[in-house]
């Protein structure tokens, strides 16, 4: 069984700044767009059995820990007004829409990151159990194994344990150590001043002298090295193990097609990528998996009230976010 672990807000934010400003009868759907857009990519180079959504809480636990984690430059009513938009299609994509076409298994911790839940899943899947993460972050590169692999989505390719050893040189469950003592940049931890990855691998492998200036800088701030670690491993303590919570996701082309008139999503209604859409979601449609279980049907083990509620929810979404944009103009 292979299980596709996705980054879903690195999707979701990747959409932002590639078509993030497409909108549809007053509706923003830039977002939902190349959120799916991306995910039929994936699926056309992965083949999975298991779809699972992983998503960012708005609190974060780290920044207890750490004031300036991940700190943002400081917006302007304006820009902060976009980005709340923004942040509500990611909402809704996790909330509303993937559930109602049948796509089940979402899951947000607060206080918590995706690599959280994604590291504490890949940590206690069974060790038969074939695990691709989606993401472009370098963080998860630790969760590295011979049952686990990355689909890094910005180079659009695999990443494997090998290629990772070729290209540092060390063990993917030292890549945490690395960023203890280097800190992290785009997450905005501070590591030992004067020090990069090429250097803090050098350390790691005892490549350094220790009469070297960078080595005694580095064990004169063990301190710092001590308390990052708590940042940048995963997980982060008492993160939660999402596999008891998986269901069987059975993928809704009606309602997807329903969503897609909504939203003005025309490229996905074409015949050809109606076609190239039902197979990618074959394994999804027909049954649902479980941990290498084959499971009921959704349709033997759903009512025709549920699924007439969940047609009548996807039509209401674009409805009730026009309605919600029609009043915030008029205020």
């Amino acid at each position: 069984m292979k299980t596709l672990l996705i980054d879903s807000s690195a999707l979701c934010y990747r959409a932002v700044y590639t078509v993030g400003n497409l909108e549809h009868d007053g509706l923003e759907t830039g977002v939902t767009y190349g959120f799916f857009k991306q995910l039929f990519t994936i699926l056309k180079k992965v083949q999975a059995d298991q779809l699972i959504f992983f998503w960012d809480s708005k609190s974060s636990k780290r920044k207890e820990l750490l004031k300036g984690y991940k700190k943002k430059e400081d917006k302007t009513e304006i820009e902060q007004e976009l980005w709340n938009s923004i942040y509500n299609q990611f909402h809704t994509i996790r909330d509303e829409i993937l559930p109602a076409i049948g796509l089940v298994n979402n899951f947000m911790q607060e206080g918590y990151e995706s690599d959280d839940l994604i590291a504490q899943y890949v940590l206690n899947k069974d060790s038969d159990e074939q695990a691709c993460i989606v993401t472009g972050d370098d963080d998860l590169l630790q969760l590295l194994t011979d049952s686990c692999y990355i689909y890094n989505v910005n180079k659009k390719q695999n990443y494997t344990k090998e290629d990772f050893r070729k290209e540092y040189n060390i063990e993917p469950e030292q890549w945490a150590k690395v960023k203890q003592i280097a800190g992290c940049t785009s997450d905005k931890v501070p590591g030992v001043s004067g020090v990069g990855t090429k250097t803090a691998i050098k350390y790691i492998k005892g490549e350094l002298k220790s009469t070297h200036k960078t080595y005694q800088r580095i064990i004169q701030n063990q301190d710092l090295i001590d308390f990052n670690h708590q940042l940048v491993a995963l997980p982060f303590k008492n993160a939660l193990d999402a596999r008891e919570l998986i269901k069987h996701n059975v993928f809704s082309m009606k309602r997807f097609l329903q969503l897609c008139r909504e939203y003005g999503f025309y490229s996905f209604r074409t015949d050809k990528r109606k076609e190239e859409i039902r197979i990618l979601f074959k394994s999804f449609t027909n049954k649902g998996v479980l941990h290498g279980k084959e499971e009921r049907s959704y349709k033997g083990k759903t009512s025709t009230e549920e699924k007439n509620c969940k047609a009548k929810r996807i039509s209401s979404i674009g409805k009730e976010k026009r309605k919600r944009r029609k009043s915030s103009h008029s205020d």
